[in-house]
């Protein structure tokens, strides 16, 4: 924005224009990363210590930095939000939450420890599937994630989707 008149509006064919000098504002999506670590028919979420959402659980993930694949940064994520070193990741989904222009690339990850909380979490907790959280979720990118693992195990996801927080 070159006079800094650029208001904050549905986006059009990708890009925002400034009606007041013309200044084309380009919008692409930000790459996020996930790992759901799993041990022993149990999955961990990590307790935000961060805003939004602080307080609610979710699946360990973060943006990806310049020069990472998804998967370096799932498992970097990994270890500074749940201190979790992982085995072997394996893709769970891409998801495309409408909100906050992200696109969450989340994976499976074998966990080779217990785990603690990061800097940017209350607490982790392991939780089998009967026990999923989910009133207290975070973002709809944890509930697809967990989603997709219950069905990968071949166990049913009650309940709906979120639909008022992205990511």
């Amino acid at each position: 924005m070159a006079c800094g008149e650029l208001t904050v509006s549905a986006p059009r064919d990708g890009h925002r224009e400034c009606p007041a000098c013309g200044f084309e504002h380009r919008l692409h999506p930000r790459p996020c990363a996930a790992a759901l670590p799993v041990r022993e028919g149990r999955f961990l979420l990590v307790r935000r210590d961060i805003e939004p959402r602080r307080g609610f659980w979710q699946v360990p993930g973060g943006f990806m930095e310049l020069g990472e694949s998804p998967a370096q940064a799932a498992a970097r994520e990994l270890r500074e939000e749940a201190l979790v070193e992982s085995g072997e990741l394996r893709l769970l989904g891409v998801y495309t939450p409408v909100v906050n222009n992200l696109v969450v690339i989340a994976f499976e990850a074998e966990a080779l420890n217990e785990g603690a909380a990061g800097h940017e979490t209350q607490e982790v907790r392991w939780f089998r599937p009967g026990e999923t959280p989910w009133d207290t979720l975070s973002f709809s990118s944890s509930e697809f994630a967990i989603r997709d693992w219950l069905r990968r195990m071949g166990l049913p996801a009650p309940g709906g989707i979120m639909t008022t927080w992205g990511g």
